[in-house]
C-alpha cells in the first residue's frame, strides 16, 4: 500500500501545481488579471496586471461614436464591465444626450455590436453589469436591461430614480449606487431574480458625497467611492450599514470615477481623473482594516474615466481541493 499511496499523493501534488505556482495562460487577447481603464473621449487600455501589479499597456480599444461622456457630463458617470467569458461591454454617452452599448469579443478583441438607443428620458447612461446574458444598465432614470448577445433592449425596472452605478454579489443579487438631492449616499438591494419595482434601500451614507462606483466582494461586503470636499476615499460596508474601512488616496488623486474587484487576488482597484486630468490606477488589499491606496501603472492617462477588471481564480478552490485530497488519503491510510 506505501506505493500506492506515494502514487496518490505524486498525483496530488501534481494536480495543484496549475493553482499554486503556475499561472495559467489564454489564447485570448482579454484574460484574466488584465485591467481595463476607459480614457481619453473613445479609447479603452488594457492594462497587467492585478497580480504583479505592472501597469503595462497591451493594447488599446477604440470605442465608435458617440464616445464617452466630456466636460461637465464627466460627472455623470459611466461603465466598463466583463461577462462571465471574458467580452467586454462599454457605456457609450456624449454631451447631446446620445446614448448606446459597445461589445468587445473576448476572443480576439474586435467589436461583437455597438448600438445608439432612443429611450424616452434617459439622456445619461452611466455604468453597467453583465450578468446571465443580460446587460443592466444605471442611467439617470432607473435601471434598463438589454440583450447581452445582439444589444437589443428588453425591459427597465428602478422607477425614475438615478442610480450611477450597480453590482452582483456572488448569489445574483443586485446594488446600486445613487445620491440624493442633499448628498446622501444611498444603496438599493434586489433579490436574484426579482428585479422589478424600486428596489430596497440596505442603507444610506450622509458623511460622504459624490459616490461615483460601486463593488460587492464574495463576503457580501459593499465598497464604493466617494469624492467629498473632505477628501476622496473609498468607503467599505456591511449590508446592514455598518462601516468597516474607510481607504484615504495618495495626494493629487482626483475623482474616484472607478471600482472594481478581483477575487482571486482579493484586492480593490480605482481609476480616477487626478488633477490636470492625469491619472493613474489604485489598488489596496480587500482586507486592510484602513490605510491609503497605492498608485502603479501609467502616468499619462488622460482624461482617465471608469474601471473594470477581468477576475483571476479564487483562492479558495486550490484551497478545497486541498482539503478534499487530503481527506481521500487520510481515508486511503486507514483502509491501509
Amino acid at each position: 500500500m506505501k506505493l500506492g499511496r506515494r502514487w496518490l499523493i505524486a498525483v496530488v501534488t501534481l494536480s495543484l501545481l496549475p493553482f499554486v505556482f503556475i499561472k495559467p495562460t489564454y489564447a485570448a487577447p482579454l484574460q484574466p488579471g488584465q485591467i481595463f481603464v476607459a480614457y481619453g473621449g473613445n479609447q479603452i487600455g488594457v492594462f497587467a496586471d492585478t497580480v504583479s501589479l505592472s501597469g503595462n499597456v497591451i493594447q488599446t480599444l477604440e470605442v465608435p461614436s458617440p464616445g464617452f461622456l466630456t466636460g461637465a457630463g464627466l460627472g455623470g458617470g459611466g461603465g466598463l464591465a466583463l461577462d462571465e467569458k471574458g467580452n467586454l461591454y462599454a457605456t457609450l454617452s456624449n454631451n447631446t444626450g446620445s446614448v448606446g452599448l459597445v461589445k468587445f469579443r473576448a476572443s480576439d478583441g474586435s467589436k461583437a455590436f455597438e448600438k445608439t438607443y432612443t429611450i424616452s428620458g434617459v439622456n445619461d447612461f452611466r455604468s453597467l453589469v453583465v450578468r446571465d446574458g443580460k446587460i443592466y444598465v444605471a442611467t439617470n432614470k432607473g435601471i434598463h436591461v438589454f440583450d447581452a448577445t445582439n444589444g437589443n433592449y428588453l425591459t427597465s425596472f428602478g422607477g425614475t430614480s438615478a442610480f450611477r452605478d450597480l453590482a452582483f454579489d456572488s448569489q445574483g443579487n443586485l446594488y446600486a449606487l445613487r445620491q440624493k438631492a442633499d448628498g446622501t449616499v444611498e444603496i438599493f438591494h434586489w433579490s436574484a431574480g426579482k428585479f422589478t419595482g424600486p428596489g430596497t434601500l440596505l442603507f444610506s451614507d450622509s458623511e460622504t458625497t459624490d459616490p461615483r462606483a460601486l463593488v460587492v466582494d464574495e463576503q457580501g461586503n459593499i465598497y464604493f467611492t466617494a469624492n467629498p470636499a473632505t477628501g476622496r476615499v473609498v468607503r467599505k460596508f456591511r449590508q446592514n450599514g455598518t462601516l468597516l474601512a474607510t481607504y484615504s488616496v495618495p495626494p493629487g488623486t482626483g475623482t474616484l470615477i472607478g471600482l472594481d474587484y478581483d477575487p482571486g487576488t482579493q484586492r480593490l482597484f480605482a481609476s480616477h481623473t487626478a488633477t490636470g486630468g492625469i491619472g493613474q490606477i489604485l489598488w489596496i488589499d480587500r482586507n486592510a482594516s484602513s490605510g491609503t491606496m497605492k498608485a502603479f501603472g501609467p502616468n499619462n492617462l488622460s482624461g482617465a474615466r471608469w474601471l473594470a477588471v477581468y477576475p483571476t481564480s479564487e483562492p479558495a478552490a486550490a484551497i478545497l481541493l486541498l482539503a478534499g485530497l487530503g481527506w481521500l488519503v487520510r481515508r486511503v491510510r486507514r483502509k491501509a
